[in-house]
């Protein structure tokens, strides 16, 4: 995944730092804190403090980077029910994700720029038994597309 042009990389890049805080974000929106103020107040001091440690490194491409790093967790950990359409599940997570971020300044579209290597994250991230496994790569960045451009 693209990463901004003075990223450090590795353990200072501000993308990988702050996937963790948009993993906790994603709960608290799945949990029904939806308002950005609330999110804010209820994020974890250790996600409070990422934030304030990168804060001077963080761009648009940080944003980016972390958004894609999170969904990639976060479909890796998505499972299929039985009789389920693994598009549609794809679908209804990828859109619950988007809106979780949204008050974040990341690029949307990436989504869809990055969709194979996202896929191929999700891969790698995955135990086998989730969305990757019942949705092809065509597939997965269809629906990718999809939401980007509706």
């Amino acid at each position: 995944m693209r990463s901004c042009d003075t990223c450090p990389g590795g353990a200072a890049c501000a993308g990988i730092n702050l996937a963790p805080v948009l993993a906790e974000v994603h709960e608290l929106y799945k949990s029904g804190i939806t308002d950005k103020f609330d999110i804010l107040f209820a994020l974890e001091p250790e996600s409070e403090e990422l934030i304030e440690r990168h804060n001077d490194k963080i761009s648009r491409d940080c944003w980016t980077r972390a958004a894609l790093l999170t969904i990639a967790g976060i479909i890796a950990k998505t499972e299929v029910p039985d009789g389920a359409d693994a598009g549609e599940v794809a679908h209804e997570t990828l859109r619950q994700a988007i809106k979780a971020f949204e008050n974040f300044p990341w690029e949307v579209s990436e989504l869809m720029e990055q969709a194979p290597n996202l896929y191929e994250a999700v891969q790698d991230l995955s135990q086998d038994s989730g969305v990757e496994t019942k949705l092809s790569k065509r597939g997965f960045i269809k629906v990718c597309k999809n939401l980007v451009y509706t």
